[in-house]
């Protein structure tokens, strides 16, 4: 006689069971989104945070040696509730990936379910306190009892549940504050909140004594006149100007006669050199047509705020401009007061920040409408208290894959 077939959400669940759970919770999820006008789920701040952080993996372990009989309890620690609950947190990250985040213009639908702020949705937030129980019942499942070879194990899940859970209660109390300095003006110690655009006081003051922009040279193209888009060969890289430059572009072969970095135009449309505010480079240009043998020379600029820009034209529609130049690299000279009247001078690049009193500075940006003689820099001063539990929690994934090769290198001399 044939074995009877199981029916739906008898247990023992398995895999059918799991993941009709894992819809039932995006349903809830967008449910509460919904609900609350897409505005995405509040976030925890301190102290609310810390208890929670406390609290949560304590309550798993009171669930788990209390109860850890029930079918509900064993399910949570089953590998089908790990694979759901891993599937449906994988799912959160890949929408965040591919749906545009904070898109002004996107659909009022995509807005209201919270596709479009991911990182702080209600979905987020359900998918990954699922995965941080489903978690950590398997790692409470695995300790009990306590043995030597689950080492490895215990520190992987160890270690990726205080990544999760401090990057989760963490976000409430991560600040990002962009600070405007202006050039030749006092310290500054407000600025303005990202994510809330509210203005925030900092603990110390900034003041800009200089900043500076150090350009690479423009590059070559050729335009469109009717699409306003450089037009290059394809997979040919767009080459920077300097001066006895040869190249060939499309059907023009195209040299470099002069090169100017730093010029001012006079009224009979040449260009003389002037290391001045709002000068602009130039390059005077010939180009021979390789199929008609037509030539063309002239200058071509990339212009400024007090520089009009010029082009060469080629043909009916086709132009030979200069790119605008683009930053190597930017860097702000400034000085910090602290509230013990501290002073520390210090030079920020762009991908170098520096640490202030639990402050990470970095340099932001600036008025690009002057370039280079800009007197704005823009500062994000970012504070994260709970970073340093997120790299213990990677030290501890670290700590547990090491273990794990450990072992398998001793199983193998064995």
């Amino acid at each position: 006689m044939g074995k009877s077939r199981r029916k739906t959400w008898e247990h023992p669940w398995r895999y059918r069971e799991s993941f009709m759970v894992v819809l039932e919770l995006i349903l809830l999820g967008l449910i509460f989104e919904v609900l609350t006008g897409g505005k995405g789920a509040p976030l925890l701040k301190w102290p609310a945070n810390l208890i929670v952080g406390i609290g949560l993996p304590l309550l798993l372990l009171g669930i788990h040696y209390r109860y850890k009989s029930k079918a509900i309890v064993k399910w949570l620690g089953s590998v089908p509730a790990a694979v759901s609950a891993i599937s449906f947190f994988a799912l959160v990250v890949l929408l965040l990936g591919f749906i545009p985040q904070g898109d002004p213009h996107a659909s009022r639908y995509l807005q209201i379910m919270g596709f479009t702020h991911m990182k702080n949705s209600w979905l987020m937030m359900v998918s990954g306190i699922y995965f941080l129980v489903t978690l950590g019942f398997v790692a409470v499942r695995r300790a009990t009892p306590f043995k030597r070879k689950n080492l490895g194990f215990l520190l992987n899940h160890a270690g990726l549940w205080i990544t999760i859970a401090a990057g989760y209660l963490g976000a409430g109390d991560l600040l990002r504050v962009n600070v405007s300095t202006l050039e030749g003006h006092g310290p500054v110690n407000m600025g303005m909140n990202v994510r809330t655009q509210e203005a925030i006081e900092l603990p110390f003051s900034i003041q800009l004594t200089d900043f500076s922009i150090n350009d690479y040279n423009p590059k070559i193209a050729i335009m469109d006149t009717r699409s306003g888009e450089a037009t290059n060969e394809d997979g040919k890289s767009i080459v920077l100007i300097e001066k006895g430059l040869e190249t060939s572009i499309l059907d023009w072969d195209i040299e470099i006669t002069e090169f100017l970095p730093s010029t001012f135009k006079t009224v009979h449309s040449t260009y003389y050199p002037a290391d001045s505010i709002g000068s602009a480079p130039a390059a005077r240009v010939s180009a021979v047509n390789r199929v008609s043998g037509e030539e063309r020379s002239g200058w071509i600029s990339c212009g400024s705020f007090r520089v009009m820009y010029q082009h060469l034209p080629l043909d009916q529609h086709m132009s030979l401009v200069m790119t605008t130049p683009e930053p190597e690299k930017y860097y702000s000279d400034i000085v910090l007061f602290g509230q013990d009247g501290e002073e520390l001078q210090y030079t920020l690049e762009v991908n170098k920040p520096f640490t202030y009193q639990g402050w990470k500075l970095y340099q932001q940006s600036y008025d690009d409408k002057m370039g280079k003689w800009s007197k704005l820099s823009v500062i994000e001063a970012v504070r994260d208290p709970w970073l340093p539990l997120v790299y213990t929690g990677i030290f501890l994934l670290l700590a547990g894959a090491a273990y794990l090769f450990w072992i398998g290198r001793e199983i193998k001399e064995s």
